[in-house]
């Protein structure tokens, strides 16, 4: 039956994938069609009658005999329907929020999510050097994902894949497309985009970044050091404030150990933690450029009349990269921006001239690329606002009137 269209096996455009047998040799990367039965017409056990319909792809590094013991539908065999390929270097991560703006005079805006799951991520993917055999079993199963079976809201399923470091958790991804290069004989690259729909920015422990990436929750007695990421939830019978809570980022060159004069609820003098405050060090040779707001009127004959549009006229949109960065610093950059969902406002100063103190910005997008061990690159899109709500006294230089007849 090998090369035959099994029911329900689905169509791909790859060709000698066979059914799964008993007594057959196989080695890594083969794939295989799993149905509990074999060609026969025989099941291979009494349990593997309710097994999951579908193809299957070994993984093990040795070959094996195929026996009822390492079918597919045993539970510790090496057979998988999850992606088994570790991505390449070069590979990349784009975060963009997804959100409503509303303008109002002077420069004056707000932002919000449109949702819960508004932060929007993307795996640009590759998959580089793989030999003929890998690179078809990767083709295969991106192929075969459009034949997943139905899920209760009509869509077909994805594909289960645990990303690179620091997103390195199992979730389901979708893919739309994908490529493969022939580079040499026998050295094949494969590249893709992975889509996820179901992260909820509600989900303080996760993101993408999970909690078992983290420090966890902030102890003290612990020792810590510089981009350490802690959670502050209470500590005792002391329960902390709303705005106390949540994730501290340790900034100190030196490490420590945590006590009560420098944890992050100590007087700002003494600790080492921010929670607000964007710290991470700029690489030289950044270029800023600066578009001032202003009004244009053309008059006749082509002369311009340019005029002050009020207050708040020249706010900062700067996109900055961080470059070289190691594999920690850029796990605490990502977590950091990730946990201000794209909306929320933090502290950052700019490279001088514009190192004023207590600046406020949003970062709507940011990519992370891994380039190698320890060596990563990341852009963020830095936007100013004129308004710090993160200061509890908020002053404004705009007056704002009501028409005296307006009734609520």
């Amino acid at each position: 039956m090998a090369g035959s269209y099994v029911y329900q096996s689905g169509v791909t455009n790859i060709k000698g994938v066979g059914d799964f047998e008993l007594g057959k040799t196989y080695s890594q990367f083969d794939i295989v069609f799993f149905s509990g039965y074999t060609a026969a017409g025989t099941p291979t056990n009494a349990l593997s009658l309710g097994a999951t319909t579908g193809h299957y792809y070994y993984t093990g590094a040795s070959s094996i005999t195929a026996t009822t013991s390492n079918s597919p539908d045993q539970s510790d065999s090496d057979w998988t329907q999850k992606l088994f390929s570790k991505a390449s270097y070069g590979s990349s991560v784009k975060f963009q929020n997804q959100a409503y703006s509303a303008t109002f005079g002077d420069g004056y805006y707000s932002v919000t999510s449109k949702s819960e799951n508004s932060l929007k991520v993307t795996f640009d993917t590759r998959f580089e050097k793989k030999r003929d055999k890998e690179s078809k079993a990767i083709i295969h199963l991106f192929e075969d994902s459009f034949n997943k079976g139905d899920k209760p809201s009509g869509g077909y399923t994805g594909i289960y894949w645990t990303p690179f470091t620091p997103y390195n958790q199992e979730h389901e991804f979708y893919i739309e497309e994908f490529e493969r290069s022939f580079q040499y004989p026998d050295v094949n690259s494969v590249s893709t985009t992975f889509y996820r729909e179901d992260q909820s920015t509600i989900d303080w422990q996760g993101y993408y970044i999970p909690f078992n990436q983290t420090n966890g929750f902030y102890q003290e007695g612990n020792t810590y050091s510089k981009h350490d990421i802690v959670y502050v939830s209470g500590a005792g019978n002391t329960q902390y404030t709303v705005n106390q809570s949540g994730w501290y980022y340790y900034t100190g060159d030196n490490e420590t150990v945590a006590d009560a004069n420098n944890s992050p609820l100590a007087n700002s003098s003494t600790t080492m933690w921010t929670k607000n405050t964007f710290y991470f060090a700029i690489n030289k040779g950044v270029s800023i450029n600066e578009a001032p707001r202003f009004l244009k009127q053309t008059t006749q004959g082509y002369y311009f009349i340019r005029s002050k549009d009020g207050l708040n006229k020249a706010l900062l949109n700067l996109k900055i990269n961080f470059e070289g960065r190691t594999d920690k610093e850029a796990k605490a950059i990502i977590h950091f921006l990730e946990h201000k969902k794209g909306v929320n406002q933090f502290y950052f100063s700019p490279p001088p001239p514009y190192d004023k103190d207590d600046l406020v910005f949003f970062a709507p997008q940011w990519s992370h690329t891994l380039n190698f061990k320890d060596n990563n690159s990341i852009e963020i899109n830095f936007i100013q606002q004129p308004i710090n709500l993160l200061d509890k006294q908020v002053r404004f230089l705009t007056l704002v009137t009501m028409d005296p007849y307006f009734t609520v």
